[in-house]
């Protein structure tokens, strides 16, 4: 579809018999209003797109019991989080650069269309239904479920235990007649709540041995015993969590955008700052460490300069830029967590064709 908008673009101006074409930057602002079509050569930039893992530590409400009624003594005994890095994902795009729209004018030739076909093809240059490309990355914020961070099934047994009194006589002492024993509900102390749930799951536990080593007297088999013991690490799971705490993860993916200057060696960005408590903050946040991409330009293509003191226009000359090699790197802190090649327009060098004259 391009090559065909090119050529009927070029149809459209016609042939001359001795051709000229002239090409300018138009931020010079010295170009003929007549253009025949814009060029620009391409500007490399970088996606770099961060996964990272949440994890939310919730201490259970018997937590202080473990040890005592479980033998359990590494448990969760406060509320934190944790974050950490757990990929990064560099992807190169390119996109006009503005410093480098170019115009032609004058006269067309098939060299000239030949040449710009196969320097567009190649991705020297951008036409004008390329100077902007649709790009979409990911950024997705983590989902926490609010069920998953409460604790509501405390106990089998009721939240309050009946204790009895003696009995007393609400009549006059002459009379025959005396209530029956009087009785008084309280609340369970949280020991007590601890200590029921510890024996009902060592319960489940000898459940679950029972099925296993065929103890009963009447067994389930096949997918009915598998049903029945993974119902009963379930249910251990749930409760074991009042004493042992739970662990909730999520992931979070963040992408950023990186420019590499041209003219640098080393270029280095902040592109946020990163806290094991927090996650992410902005770059100019204080606290946590710096995540810094640094592209350093390896001078592959810098024995191609030419002496660019050239007139305003040039005639019968096409310029395009050939990409050097660059090296990116990715810090958090001191450390180096990525590295990379990639070709990178803007540290390469600007260099002509020659069209000859049909």
């Amino acid at each position: 579809m391009t090559r065909k908008i090119f050529y009927l673009l070029f149809l459209l101006t016609g042939c001359a018999t001795a051709p000229k074409l002239w090409v300018s930057n138009v931020n010079d602002n010295t170009g003929a209003n007549n253009s025949i079509c814009y060029y620009a050569l391409p500007l490399s930039k970088f996606a770099v797109t961060v996964t990272l893992k949440q994890e939310i530590y919730i201490p259970g409400p018997y937590f202080m019991y473990a040890k005592k009624y479980l033998g359990i003594s590494d448990v969760i005994t406060h509320s934190y989080e944790y974050w950490s890095i757990t990929d990064i994902n560099i992807t190169h795009y390119s996109e006009a650069d503005p410093d480098y729209l170019y115009n032609v004018t004058g006269n067309t030739s098939s060299l000239f269309n030949k040449k710009i076909e196969e320097l567009c093809q190649s991705n020297l240059i951008l036409l004008p239904a390329n100077f902007a490309t649709e790009k979409i990355f990911s950024n997705t914020t983590g989902t926490i479920n609010r069920e998953d961070t409460i604790f509501t099934d405390l106990s089998i047994k009721r939240n309050f235990e009946i204790k009895k009194g003696a009995s007393v006589s609400e009549v006059l002492p002459d009379s025959s007649y005396i209530n029956p024993a009087s009785s008084k509900t309280e609340l369970k102390t949280i020991e007590q709540k601890a200590e029921e749930a510890a024996n009902f799951i060592i319960k489940i536990r000898k459940r679950r041995f029972k099925l296993i080593a065929g103890q009963y007297d009447f067994m389930p088999d096949g997918e009915a015993l598998g049903k029945a013991v993974e119902e009963l690490n379930r249910t251990e799971k749930a409760y074991l969590s009042l004493f042992a705490g739970k662990t909730i993860i999520s992931t979070w993916i963040r992408t950023f955008h990186f420019i590499p200057k041209d003219n640098m060696q080393n270029k280095k960005d902040i592109l946020f700052r990163f806290n094991e408590n927090s996650g992410i903050l902005s770059e100019n946040t204080p606290g946590g460490k710096p995540f810094i991409v640094e592209a350093e330009d390896m001078n592959i293509t810098k024995g191609l300069e030419q002496n660019n003191n050239n007139p305003e226009f040039i005639h019968n000359k096409i310029y395009y830029r050939v990409p050097d090699q660059a090296i990116l790197r990715c810090y958090l802190g001191e450390q180096m967590i990525k590295e990379a090649k990639y070709p990178v327009f803007q540290f390469g060098t600007i260099v002509s064709v020659q069209l000859p004259v049909e």
